[in-house]
C-alpha cells in the first residue's frame, strides 16, 4: 500500500490550519555613503502559522545570539506549507514577519519577525518546521 494518498491527506490537514500569511526576506549587503548596510529584500509571501514551545521540550531551551542578543529558538516554531517551490526554501538568515493573521490567530502576531536559524528536514513531512528566534524591535 502506498503511503502517498495518506501524506497528500496529512498534508492538506496541516496547511488548512495555516491561515496567517508571512512575508519571507533574505538579506543583502549594499554599500550606501561608504557603509556596508544590510537590507532585506522580499522574496515572497506564504501561508503558514506559529507554534509555541512544546510542552514537553527542555525547560532550559535552546538559545542563539542575535544582534548580540541571545534568544530563545523556538524549535518547529514556524510551519509553512511542503508545497513552497524547492528554488524558494527558506534558508537560514532569512526572516518571515507575518503579515496578516486568519480569523482564530492572535492578533498580537501582526507585524512580528522572526529569524530562521535552522531548518529541519524529514521524510514524510506534513509541513515545513523551522526553528526560529523572535527578532521584532
Amino acid at each position: 500500500m502506498s503511503v502517498d494518498p495518506y501524506l497528500e491527506q496529512m498534508r492538506g490537514d496541516a496547511e488548512s490550519l495555516m491561515l496567517d500569511t508571512f512575508t519571507a526576506y533574505a538579506a543583502t549587503t549594499q554599500r550606501v555613503d561608504g557603509l556596508n548596510q544590510t537590507v532585506w529584500v522580499e522574496q515572497y509571501e506564504t501561508p503558514g502559522k506559529i507554534a509555541g514551545r512544546s510542552r514537553d521540550s527542555d525547560t532550559d531551551g535552546r538559545t542563539v545570539r542575535v544582534g548580540g542578543v541571545d534568544r530563545l529558538v523556538v524549535e518547529g516554531g514556524l510551519h509553512l506549507p511542503m508545497s513552497i517551490d524547492p528554488l524558494d526554501l527558506p534558508k537560514v538568515g532569512w526572516q518571515f514577519e507575518c503579515s496578516a493573521v486568519g480569523p482564530a490567530s492572535d492578533p498580537s502576531l501582526l507585524g512580528r519577525r522572526w529569524e530562521v536559524v535552522d531548518v529541519p528536514a524529514k521524510s514524510y513531512a506534513t509541513a515545513r518546521r523551522l526553528d526560529v528566534v523572535e527578532v521584532t524591535e
